[in-house]
């Protein structure tokens, strides 16, 4: 019988939301999420935050980790102090992702970061973010689209002999777009391989490829439920790099 590759996926919780019976608290993973990794081959398992102390258990028990979307980083891991425009953050997520992050680079696990998993990726190897795009920048172009975000909304822009090229084949695409905060300084040792027409990086990889990670500032798992084929071709790509790792 052949092993399922096994992906992890970096839980979010809910501890005070109206709408939970006797205030129990929830920890969950979006189920777009598990559709990509199924629809690829993978067999998806959710790791809900925990002490950092467990970070090496979860890491040694799968092949690949995503780090899914939800809230803003805290400013406070790049050296600033919120903005009034800042969302709701979430330190104790924060925290394990880190550990998570770093146990999967020391074990060279493939990483499939996405929208807030991006700029969690940028901020632990030294890059900052933008804390409000539109506070902060003179962008013009929506990048919190009031379009569902079943269907794409802006261009992109592929960096040439890079891992998203490679995988699409093309050099300009358009994708979804649902963030209000995007990269300012890259982080250290990182390639931004596709851009926002504004110019905002909204994709990036290792620069000398010394293993896989995959970081979108758009959400494919979203563009899934639309049939989205280069969607589809991400999950693919990433869940067969888990497989061969």
């Amino acid at each position: 019988m052949t092993k399922p590759v096994i992906i992890g996926i970096a839980g979010n919780q809910l501890t005070n939301d109206t709408t939970l019976i006797n205030n129990l608290g929830i920890a969950y993973t979006p189920l777009n999420f598990v559709k990509g990794v199924c629809q690829a081959g993978g067999l998806p398992v959710m790791l809900p935050i925990q002490d950092s102390k467990h970070a090496k258990d979860y890491i040694n028990a799968i092949d690949g980790l995503i780090l899914a979307g939800g809230q803003d980083i805290s400013p406070s891991y790049y050296g600033e102090e919120p903005i009034l425009e800042l969302g709701t953050t979430l330190p104790i997520r924060d925290t394990f992702e880190f550990s998570l992050l770093e146990e999967a680079l020391k074990q060279n696990k493939p990483v499939f970061a996405i929208c807030r998993g991006l700029q969690l990726v940028n901020v632990f190897l030294g890059g900052s973010l933008y804390q409000d795009i539109h506070k902060q920048t003179n962008s013009t172009i929506q990048h919190l689209q009031k379009t569902d975000p079943h269907y794409v909304a802006h261009s992109l822009s592929i960096e040439k002999d890079s891992l998203l090229h490679r995988i699409w084949q093309t050099e300009t695409t358009y994708v979804n777009t649902f963030h209000h905060q995007a990269v300012k300084t890259l982080g250290s040792s990182l390639r931004a391989t596709a851009f926002s027409p504004d110019g905002f990086i909204e994709a990036f990889e290792w620069e000398n490829n010394s293993q896989y990670l995959l970081a979108v500032q758009w959400h494919p798992e979203i563009l899934l439920q639309e049939h989205h084929e280069q969607s589809r071709a991400l999950f693919e790509d990433f869940v067969k790099q888990c497989a061969s790792n």
